[in-house]
């Protein structure tokens, strides 16, 4: 062998070990296209899930009432129709004759709803993939930390929200109609670009203001979030895999200490978040957004463990396991931020904490009695 064919051959393999480490994880080179047909698909994870099957080459086909964001994905087909509750109310004309290797269902937790797509499609999709919620789990699961895939969904005749006992309904009706060809995905908090929820957000926003602000709490208690685009990802590596089952989506759980760290590193922020118990906050009218039942009141995404400790820690490791990968949380904050800066969002949005009444509470913590 001479030396220029030895520096080729050296080339070639280092370039393959090169893109092995780059996509063995996630089978980006070796999975066939598929034609996907998306209900939806034009509002928070619906894009990001079209853009990242795109991405891999894949022929998606949208399905919609062409109302939400019409002008999204100009280049892809676009099947006009509609879904209902009432299943006498909808128009699945579009796709009658129509044959597709996937379908993803990223919305409703109307089971109706829900069901009357799956049956009509049972037949013309060998995968079907349901975008569910860790909602849908029985709110008595929520006592422990760690709950897996194979917990107790909440009751369809119960008494918890509308949307957790939907959801749940809405996979044990997909089960029956689609057997062993479906995937159900459990997420968690959602967050990242085309958010329209600004709980991270505030976050943010109060680092970037840096001084002193209200950290709740003694910062152990616990935060998951996951990022829309790994969320996406995540069904993509499913159909490059026909990969079947149900998974938890809700990435690694970390302390509130450390998610609001990772929020001041992301802002390269000198915020000083002064930690302050719940009791005490309570005493000066500062309540947690679960009392409020507010998405973005004075600490969104706090959760004290109290008597529901597994909430913000549901175990996605059954993912982790199949292949799935997470972003850094920076790139999600700076995708939040990008989002709503670039969208104008923030000027409508006013912190529901106000300064002079977080200054207050402060000044209160710092000159208390011992």
């Amino acid at each position: 062998m001479d030396r220029r064919d030895f520096i080729r051959r050296s080339s070639l393999a280092t370039a393959t070990s090169c893109c092995s480490t780059l996509f063995s994880a996630w089978a980006l080179a070796s999975a066939p296209p598929k034609r996907i047909l998306v209900l939806g698909g034009t509002f928070f994870l619906g894009p990001a899930f079209v853009e990242a099957a795109v991405a891999e080459g894949h022929t998606v086909t949208l399905f919609n009432r062409g109302i939400t964001n019409p002008d999204l994905f100009p280049h892809l087909e676009k099947l006009r129709g509609f879904r209902s509750g009432d299943t006498g109310d909808q128009d699945f004309s579009p796709l009658a004759q129509r044959h597709f290797d996937v379908a993803v269902d990223v919305w409703p937790s109307d089971p109706t709803t829900v069901a009357s797509a799956a049956e009509f499609l049972k037949d013309r999709v060998r995968h079907y993939l349901y975008v569910s919620s860790v909602a849908a789990y029985d709110s008595k699961e929520f006592t422990r930390a760690g709950i897996e895939e194979n917990a107790p969904l909440a009751p369809w005749n119960g008494t918890g929200r509308k949307y957790n006992r939907g959801k749940a309904e809405s996979e044990r009706r997909l089960h029956r109609i689609l057997r062993d060809k479906l995937t159900i995905v459990r997420p968690g908090p959602i967050k990242g670009n085309r958010d329209t929820t600004p709980d991270l957000l505030t976050w943010l926003v109060r680092a970037q203001n840096g001084g002193s602000h209200i950290g709740p709490g003694d910062g152990n208690d616990p935060v998951e979030l996951v990022d829309v685009k790994d969320v996406a990802r995540f069904l993509v590596f499913a159909i490059d895999r026909t990969l079947y089952g149900t998974f938890n989506l809700t990435g690694r759980a970390g302390t509130f200490r450390e998610f609001l760290d990772a929020c001041k590193a992301a802002t390269r922020s000198e915020a000083q978040f002064v930690w302050i118990p719940q009791d005490f906050l309570h005493q000066h009218g500062l309540e947690t957004d679960f009392t409020l039942r507010l998405f973005a009141g004075n600490f969104p995404l706090w959760r004290p463990v109290g008597a529901m400790p597994g909430l913000w820690q549901v175990s996605s490791e059954k993912a982790f396991r199949a292949g799935w990968q997470t972003r850094p949380f920076q790139e999600t904050a700076l995708d939040c931020l990008t989002c709503f800066r670039s969208r104008g969002q923030t000027l409508d949005w006013e912190d529901y904490l106000s300064p002079d009444k977080e200054k207050q509470v402060l000044d209160a913590w710092e000159h208390r009695s011992s």
